[in-house]
């Protein structure tokens, strides 16, 4: 096989000769939608103690001191120090938006990596959203063609497929070639890992996914433009990504370079509704539904959900330690809980995970009447969907079954502008008035105007508290 030949240099080619002009002006509005949401929920995650962590062991690290903002405070790093610890504001909440039929979180990664590194070199606000695009067209075909095996291996989705997407975004703000561009994601597709056994513990490590895929895009892109290189058949080789960290025989390389510049994927981008798993969005979709359709709470005797397998390795599996999350990052990864809090509450919001209310016995204790079972392959709508399907049997033994095919905040069934909006102020509120919230907005939404990364830094500025 040629070096031409290979998905690799198509990609290549596409990223570094994408030209903000020849992006449609829907996807160019949906990036800017991606973004404002984004810094929403970065901002609210500033304040969470998983990224106080982060923010205080990057500090401590020699040479990591630069110019480039840290999200909600005033702290300064050197670009890639600062994408990682915005990264990590960004899903730390897991509140981030969700390409669902590549199962990858790319936004997290590729604002703060197009932020820092954009400022850093002087980009605009053009390079910037060309840039966002570039990354997320490139993440959300590289999970595509995975046909989301890596989760089947163990891997986390956006580790893999989003860490492409980040270095094809860095490596086009720096100005690769397009042969340094293929040997950038050869690096990248080289170091590429995230495993996901951050859920027996529930620990922090996910967040750090996002992170390094942000930090380890801008190191990988400088090192191409050096000079060095990677395998040319990171897709298609004998031990290419696809048969390392996923599953050949349900992958498709061919689907990498698929319809370039003809079907756009930022467009198809998920903003989620509720600050928990994905995965689970159906199924909340589903208890609240019946909550409103007036199902009591203490009638029921039991909640089944039908899920699939892929979906319920995060959400259901291992049941029992469901029922009694270990704590808040554990709730969002339940199935049982956030059902209850549907069927209870009605909503599942940032308050849902306070540590009270992950200890609340009514919650709880309805939690544990919950089982599931995985749905027929191919019968949901998933992964380009996250469907709901719950089963309630009541006390008197009557069964009542509530479906959801398409999860709330997908693209067919999406929030409205308003909602989106009202999102962002939620998240913000803390942080700032709504004025100020309204001007940040609107500065992301003139990103591509004569000043408009300035004009963005500043807002981001006035809000920067500790």
């Amino acid at each position: 096989m040629t070096q031409s030949a290979t998905h690799s240099a198509v990609l290549a080619s596409f990223v570094t000769a994408l030209e903000y002009d020849a992006i449609p002006a829907s996807t160019i509005t949906r990036a800017k939608q991606l973004i404002t949401d984004t810094l929403g929920v970065g901002l609210s995650g500033s304040l969470h103690p998983n990224f106080k962590i982060a923010l205080a062991g990057v500090q401590a690290i020699p040479g990591s001191a630069g110019e480039r903002p840290v999200l909600g405070s005033t702290a300064t790093l050197a670009a890639p120090y600062a994408a990682l610890v915005n990264g990590v504001a960004c899903h730390v909440l897991d509140f981030d938006d969700t390409h669902t039929a590549s199962i990858v979180h790319g936004s997290a990664i590729l604002t703060p990596l197009v932020l820092a590194l954009g400022e850093e070199i002087g980009a605009s606000g053009r390079d910037i959203l060309t840039a966002f695009v570039a990354g997320w067209e490139v993440a959300a075909r590289v999970g595509i063609a995975s046909g989301n095996s890596f989760h089947n291996r163990g891997f986390h989705s956006t580790a893999i497929a989003g860490a492409f997407g980040a270095t094809a975004a860095a490596g086009k703000l720096l100005g690769l070639t397009p042969e340094q561009m293929q040997h950038a994601l050869g690096l990248c597709g080289s170091q590429a890992s995230g495993v996901t056994e951050f859920l027996v513990n529930s620990s922090s490590s996910k967040g750090y996914h996002v992170g390094w895929a942000a930090q380890n895009a801008i190191i990988t892109a400088h090192l191409a433009r050096a000079g060095a290189t990677g395998p040319e058949t990171i897709f298609e080789g004998r031990k290419s990504v696809f048969n390392t960290h996923g599953l050949p025989d349900l992958s498709d390389p061919a689907l990498v370079s698929a319809d370039l510049g003809s079907r756009w994927e930022t467009e198809n981008v998920s903003i989620k509704p509720y600050p928990c798993c994905h995965f689970a969005h159906g199924a909340v979709d589903c208890a609240i539904e019946l909550r409103a359709d007036g199902i009591k709470p203490e009638d029921i005797a039991n909640i089944h959900a039908i899920i699939d397998e892929v979906a319920a390795g995060f959400v259901c599996d291992p049941i029992e330690s469901k029922y009694t999350p270990a704590n808040a990052y554990g709730a969002k990864f339940s199935l049982p809980y956030l059902v209850a809090c549907g069927l209870i509450d009605g909503k599942v919001e940032q308050a849902s995970f306070t540590a009270d209310q992950i200890q609340r016995p009514d919650l709880l204790e309805l939690a544990r009447k919950t089982t599931y079972e995985n749905a027929e392959k191919g019968t949901t709508g998933f992964p380009k969907y996250f469907p709901g399907h719950l089963r309630i049997t009541l006390t008197d033994g009557q069964v009542i079954e509530k479906r959801v095919a398409i999860n709330r905040g997908n693209p067919d069934a999406p929030l409205t502008s308003d909602e989106v909006a009202q999102k962002f102020k939620s998240c913000t509120a803390n942080l700032m008035p709504a004025a100020t919230a309204d001007a940040l907005v609107g500065a992301v939404m003139s990103l591509d105007s004569d000043n408009g990364l300035a004009d963005l830094q500043r807002e981001l500025a006035s809000v920067a508290t500790r």
